[in-house]
């Protein structure tokens, strides 16, 4: 049985019962459900093996796939190691990508500013003279809650971008998303310089909370990738390795250490108590 049948369970008789009680209560309940669909593939005429049926919860196929699972492991072809998986808060597991359903909402996006580390190492990947204002990286998402996590930037190698002069500082976006950008920012702005994003690569910015809490006073490094586009957005994708496998892929190839990533969020859906500002 799986976890879908856990669930029922849980439905019929709470959340207390022990371990043994779930699996004694699972294995019935899925005697059942086996009994009745067989009965129905009988009633549609389908020719079946009935009286020998397949369980993967007989004991007898249990102890042949932890068989298989051991010549697999002494053959080399499994290893200990970390990625983003689907995770059920409530249920408290792991979930397999044809367990997810996606649906359908609206979702607040917010606009973060990074301040950029080094103005003039800026300036003369942009070919433009020395910046009289402070620069940021400006990205746009939909996921806040992934915002202390984040560990790095990502910008599209082939794209061309723009530094916006504006009010509020020198605006890093894509060229093709500037008139975009500065409506929704409701900024006036004259672009100063393009370059390709290329020439970004390697730059390095303020975490955007790194002036309100010592527990953020780290630099986000600019990693190239082609899945930063410009079809929405700003142009450049904020990234939380520990939250997502793209983010978790870029940065462990340009050569983020695992045990390095940031995972404040913990199993119930909350940040870990120790955690700068949001702790709890």
């Amino acid at each position: 049985h799986g976890l879908p049948i856990e669930n029922a369970i849980e439905k019929l008789y709470g959340r207390n019962l022990s371990r043994d009680e779930m699996q004694a209560k699972s294995r019935a309940f899925a005697t059942e459900q086996i009994a009745q669909q067989m009965a129905d593939f009988k009633r549609l005429g389908v020719l079946g093996e009935w009286d020998n049926p397949y369980k993967t919860m007989n004991p007898r196929n249990e102890a042949g796939e932890i068989r298989a699972f051991k010549r697999v492991i002494e053959r080399g072809f499994v290893y200990r190691g970390l990625k983003p998986v689907y995770w059920c808060f409530d249920c408290g597991s792991s979930l397999a990508e044809f367990e997810i359903e996606y649906q359908d909402k609206k979702s607040t996006t917010i606009d973060v500013m990074f301040e950029c580390a080094d103005p003039g190492q800026l300036a003369a990947a942009f070919g433009t003279a020395p910046l009289d204002a402070p620069a940021f990286a400006v990205i746009w998402t939909t996921t806040a809650w992934t915002i202390p996590a984040n560990q790095a930037l990502n910008i599209n190698p082939h794209l061309n971008y723009a530094l916006v002069k504006t009010p509020r500082g020198y605006l890093i976006l894509a060229e093709s998303l500037v008139e975009k950008c500065l409506a929704r920012f409701k900024l006036e702005g004259e672009v100063v310089a393009t370059a390709r994003g290329q020439a970004l690569g390697g730059l390095h910015f303020k975490h955007p909370l790194y002036d309100v809490d010592a527990g953020y006073r780290r630099f986000s490094p600019v990693f190239l990738a082609d899945y930063a586009t410009d079809e929405d957005g700003t142009g450049i994708v904020h990234s939380s390795p520990a939250y997502g496998l793209d983010d978790f892929h870029s940065c462990v190839s340009h050569g983020m250490k695992v045990e390095d990533i940031l995972n404040p969020v913990q199993g119930n859906g909350s940040y870990a108590a120790d955690f700068p500002l949001f702790g709890g």
